[in-house]
């Protein structure tokens, strides 16, 4: 079995924090600062928050490991980040792709334990983000943010779990597919269609080979529905990439899109 087959796309997981509050993007940029953002769960974050949020750049390929920092929360206001992890041996398995709009969840360890989750920025990205012990004292304050928290996570577990079924269960062009549609359906809904991603970093999300992606991504831009710019993909027809699923990848795609995606 190769490595990226064990981990699953970026499908449904991007879905465990596209729609947990509408966003506002200009010029992939989110507008709300994280206090802002928190301040939709009733928090009053400028007062309790004050001096304790902080701001992180990241040029491409630069990588970050949020357990190092010590990063409780983070929010992506800029940028695209894409989530990797590693084993033992060294190797690196992509599993998600971040956008701008999105939370981070690190695992809730402290930086003193190992861990083997990173994140790479695909493209210039700008972070903010607050502390471990200051998620947790947050979590013990205020009742509203431990449930947004403690669900968000759960969340996010359960699609994991959902989507690392669907390796075994899908064919590999239908899974490869499957993984673009939900990658770009996320793009969409910010009216981007451009992801900046390589057919390297595609494989790796797929656990398909190098040979093997480039085939089918050669087909959809022979078929006018995607144009390669070596380095991002861009998408010319969503429906018609939709149509090249299969009857059970589709059905798999459209129980996911109709899964709520916020209480």
């Amino acid at each position: 079995m190769e490595v990226g087959s064990l981990f699953e796309d970026v499908a449904g997981i991007i879905l465990r924090l596209n729609c947990i509050f509408e966003v506002i993007v200009v010029g992939n940029w989110v507008t709300e600062t994280l206090p802002q953002r928190l301040e939709t769960l009733g928090l009053d974050s400028n007062e309790r928050l004050g001096g304790m949020i902080h701001s992180l750049s990241l040029a491409k390929g630069e990588t970050l490991c949020p357990s190092s920092l010590g990063i409780g929360l983070a929010l992506l206001r800029k940028g695209t980040l894409m989530r990797q992890v590693g084993f033992h041996d060294g190797t690196l398995a992509s599993t998600e792709l971040l956008f701008s709009g999105h939370f981070i969840f690190p695992r809730g360890v402290n930086r003193e334990v190992e861990n083997n989750v990173t994140h790479r920025a695909l493209e210039k990205s700008e972070l903010e983000w607050l502390g471990l012990e200051t998620l947790y004292r947050l979590c013990r304050q205020q009742d509203g943010f431990l449930e947004f928290y403690l669900q968000k996570k759960n969340r996010y577990s359960r699609t994991v779990e959902d989507h690392l079924l669907l390796r075994s269960i899908l064919s590999k062009k239908e899974h490869l597919i499957f993984t673009l549609c939900m990658i770009f359906s996320a793009r969409l809904r910010r009216d981007e269609r451009v992801i900046p991603i390589t057919l390297d970093e595609l494989c790796t999300m797929t656990g398909t080979t190098r040979q093997y992606c480039t085939k089918v991504v050669a087909e959809l831009c022979e078929r006018q529905i995607l144009i390669n710019h070596y380095g991002s993909l861009e998408l010319v027809d969503y429906g018609a990439l939709k149509g090249q699923m299969g009857s059970e990848a589709r059905r798999h795609y459209d129980l996911i899109r109709a899964k709520p995606q916020s209480s």
